[in-house]
């Protein structure tokens, strides 16, 4: 690899980028002059890097637009073969909603995107083009750096920092070696290139430093599980079991991790300090009035900003009322035609004064909208037609309404009073601040614990999840009760709360479909930023079998913190309703569609639940539930998720340790 600032210069400038006196500032190359260049300089098949499964897509899109194509005749007619080998197990409705046209379109232009949010058909059709020379230019995540053959002679990346879903952070050492390593094609290339793009924050020093350097820090996540826990006790005697340990990876960096978290903690604590100062008015109590707010809009079927006012309104807005809106050269009257519950808050669709249709969300208005009026919808309600809209447009023409936002306000809470801070013109910036504050809050809460826990060594750790099993019943001194023995057959990260949950018969006397979602509280895990939509439940029976969960769930991450051991994942049940669908027979289409899930999340999450449900078809105590969670997973096993390749469990389970343990010790 060498080492230039050539591309610096080269990349500089542009057609359209200089400024009114003729000088040329400098900028970032854009994707499609990245392309060009690579194509000119015979420096293709190359792999882009992006940090964002989103910018991915929208790389490949505009690369197509822009009119780019990479490929011959006889090329695309191969990339077709491939594809339409590979996917022959999907059907075309589940292909038309996995945006399969683009894709195809893409790939016959020698260009694809691969990240984790795409099925792993379309992938591995990716995987398959790029290794046989195919396609020439792959805009892929840093996923793709590990375990998948895709040589290129070039690799690109974007820039040298990535989100880490807390904040952005510049690339280790290691990780760069782990991306650039992809360049250079054994017994084609002498070497590999690799290219970072020219940013007025990233000086070519910094680029060297980290290229150069051969200094890689490795963080063991190993710690005693309670699966292992019962494994050691099942298999080593109590000094040989502690002897394993102590010689670990993770015991020689325990005393290190310490002060790393220690400095974590300190920013984050900065952090909340300034958030809870930007979330204070001067009209009142900001906390007091989210409380209010929460307790007034409990029964909401849906409420992703249920903190904010401008949200809350919109959420109650109806087909057929009139709106003030301030929008540019569409400001003024508009009428709601259809509204649309999203991950992001509820949408609408509206007709203005003007005869525009516009898509519309709460960042569109700067205050609660005012209802100024309603008008009556055409009898035949179909809002996605021309005719309709047109109608609509004309009522609204004629309906004698007040121009300005003087009509009702929409009520925001249904609370007993007036509250102060209300009057507060930065309400919107302070809901916002207070809820990042609180979930700032909980992650310092976190990091202390880690930071108390790592302070002991991780045999003191193994000797505390001990304590917790024996208080469960779960071992008996130095011998695994029969609980014990279910639990050492268990394998998932929340291990003791799903075999406690069959022990108090929570997923006994279910049908598969309610069994399949009520199981996935333990699978899926919310990452987004935005706050889930409320749970729905098949039933008032399995809420308060959920209820019992996430109550054990909260009973044993107080005694693990107590113990300074690291929180176990609390359940989650925002996929309940996700996978009982599914398992119930709905279509791949109104599963995804209706809850914007991506294919790739859609699949991992559903093969995940499988998995699990195969276990506890083997370990559950009661016969019927040992039936009815593998007839859910093989409800779960089909269309897509079948062609996205089997979930492989074999009958038993094995109980061995080595795989979690041994890879840890040092000379093992």
């Amino acid at each position: 690899m060498r080492l230039t600032e050539e591309g610096t210069n080269q990349w500089k400038g542009g057609r359209g980028r200089g400024s009114r006196h003729g000088t040329r500032r400098l900028y970032p190359p854009s994707r499609v002059e990245v392309v060009d260049r690579l194509e000119q300089e015979r420096m293709l098949p190359a792999i882009y890097f992006i940090f964002s499964r989103n910018q991915c897509d929208e790389a490949a899109k505009t690369c197509l637009a822009a009119g780019i194509r990479l490929t011959t005749g006889e090329q695309r007619d191969r990339i077709h073969e491939i594809a339409e080998a590979r996917l022959a197990g999907i059907e075309a409705d589940d292909l038309a909603v996995l945006g399969y046209s683009q894709f195809l379109a893409q790939l016959e232009a020698g260009i694809a995107a691969h990240h984790a949010g795409m099925v792993p058909p379309f992938k591995e059709v990716v995987e398959a083009c790029f290794s046989e020379g195919l396609i020439k230019i792959v805009f892929a995540t840093e996923t793709l750096a590990v375990g998948i053959n895709m040589p290129a002679r070039t690799v690109v990346i974007d820039k040298l920092t990535k989100f880490t879903g807390e904040h952005h952070a510049t690339l280790t050492a290691g990780e760069y070696t782990q991306l650039t390593g992809r360049a250079g094609r054994r017994g084609i290339d002498e070497y590999g290139q690799a290219i970072v793009l020219w940013t007025p924050f990233t000086p070519f020093e910094q680029i060297a430093g980290i290229a150069a350097s051969r200094w890689f820090h490795l963080n063991s996540a190993f710690r005693p599980t309670y699966n292992m826990a019962a494994n050691l006790v099942r298999t080593y005697s109590s000094e040989q079991a502690h002897h394993l340990l102590n010689l670990s990876f993770a015991q020689y960096q325990a005393d290190g991790d310490v002060v790393r978290l220690e400095t974590k903690l300190s920013r984050r604590q900065a952090q909340l300090a300034e958030l809870t100062e930007q979330a204070m008015s001067p009209f009142g109590d900001i906390e007091d009035y989210r409380a209010q707010l929460r307790e007034a809009n409990k029964p909401a079927a849906y409420a992703p900003g249920r903190d904010d006012p401008i949200d809350l309104a919109i959420m109650k807005l109806r087909p057929g009322d009139v709106v003030y809106i301030n929008k540019g050269k569409y400001a003024g009257r508009a009428a709601v035609i259809s509204t649309a519950n999203r991950k992001g808050g509820t949408r609408l669709s509206v007709i203005t004064s003007r005869h525009d249709l516009l898509m519309l969300s709460g960042t569109d208005f700067e205050s609660p909208p005012a209802v100024l009026g309603s008008i009556d919808m055409p009898a035949d309600f179909a809002p996605h037609r021309n005719d309709f809209q047109r109608e609509v447009a004309a009522r609204l023409d004629k309906a004698k309404l007040k121009a300005q936002p003087q009509g009702r306000r929409i009520p925001v809470v249904s609370l007993d009073g007036y509250h102060p801070v209300e009057d507060d013109p930065d309400l919107k910036a302070r809901l916002k601040a207070a809820a990042q504050a609180e979930r700032v809050a909980r992650d310092v809460e976190e990091i202390r614990t880690r930071v108390k826990g790592r302070g002991q060594s991780i045999a003191r750790d193994f000797d505390r999840v001990l304590g917790i099993l024996s208080a469960w019943g779960y071992i008996d001194g130095w011998k695994l009760t029969e609980a014990g023995q279910m639990l050492a057959r268990t394998f998932h990260e929340s291990d003791l709360l799903i075999v406690e949950t069959l022990r108090q018969g929570l997923l006994d006397d279910l049908d598969p479909a309610t069994l399949a979602g009520l199981v996935s509280v333990f699978v899926y895990e919310h990452r987004s930023s935005e706050e889930p939509p409320l749970a729905w439940f098949p039933n008032a029976s399995v809420r308060k079998r959920w209820l019992q969960i996430a109550s054990l769930s909260s009973d044993l991450r107080e005694i693990e913190e107590e113990d300074g051991l690291i929180l176990h994942r609390p359940p989650d049940a925002t996929f309940l309703a996700i996978a009982f669908a599914w398992a119930a027979g709905e279509g791949f289409a109104e599963v995804v569609e209706a809850e914007e899930l991506s294919g790739g999340d859609f699949v991992r999450t559903i093969k995940q639940l499988i998995d699990l449900l195969r276990q506890i078809a083997i370990v559950a105590p009661v016969a019927a539930t040992r039936r009815s969670a593998e007839k859910a997973a093989e409800a779960l096993f089909r269309g897509v998720v079948a062609a996205s390749s089997a979930v492989e469990i074999e009958n038993d389970v094995p109980a061995v340790v080595t795989s979690d343990v041994l890879s840890e010790v040092v000379g093992e």
